[in-house]
């Protein structure tokens, strides 16, 4: 495989020697795919049957908002993986398009290969595992400062909007745990809900029990 040296620079690969990898792709069945700029590598909720990672290359993570515009995701460059937190799962649909931003080859690894790969070696399954930790760390991180910067109305708005069931919300915390669940002061939060009262956009219907009136947001 004459992409051996440059799949040993690769974090997946870390720990890994010349002949390290030669032990393992000897051992498994891959795929070396080559693409070009402006080409669709995958459409959004095309299925991701195992591992895909760039060999070289640069793709481009978009999604299709409703309003026909094309909203930028991130850019995927040389050694990382696609979306590798949907390689397993019940869930494979990728959420994004993914377009070439210039010609380059991927590697893939259907997943009885990968699993056989992570039982050869298992610095690879340990790497594998960071990837996607890491990830999910990063990711987290990103949804709480978002969530953090929004405003007292934008929270609860979103906490409505997460237990409400046939126009019907049920609020799981009281005023005190909502107010240290969204980092703000107790008063602070019951005047929003009192406004959402006044505005009709909740209506009392019961202890902790609302009606949504949408049409009021």
């Amino acid at each position: 495989m004459k992409e051996l040296k440059k799949l040993i620079e690769f974090k997946l690969f870390e720990k890994l020697n010349e002949k390290d990898l030669n032990f393992v792709f000897n051992n498994i069945s891959y795929q070396i795919q080559k693409f070009h700029k402006n080409d669709t590598i995958f459409f959004r909720e095309e299925r991701l049957n195992g591992l895909y990672i760039i060999i070289d290359g640069v793709l481009s993570a978009e999604m299709l908002k409703d309003n026909g515009e094309i909203q930028k995701i991130e850019n995927l460059l040389r050694g990382d993986i696609i979306a590798s937190a949907f390689i397993f799962g019940k869930e494979n649909n990728l959420p994004v398009d993914l377009i070439a931003l210039s010609s380059g080859e991927i590697l893939h690894i259907d997943r009885e290969n990968l699993l056989k790969i992570f039982n050869l070696n298992e610095n690879i399954l340990i790497n594998f595992l960071n990837e996607i930790s890491d990830k999910t760390q990063f990711l987290s991180n990103k949804v709480w400062k978002s969530f953090n910067n929004k405003t007292i109305k934008e929270k609860m708005l979103n906490y409505i909007f997460e237990n409400t069931k046939n126009n019907k919300v049920v609020f799981k915390h009281s005023i005190k745990e909502l107010s240290e669940l969204f980092g703000v002061s107790r008063p602070s939060l019951s005047r929003v809900i009192g406004e959402f009262v006044e505005e009709e956009i909740l209506i009392r219907d019961g202890k902790n029990k609302f009606i949504l009136n949408k049409e009021k947001i």
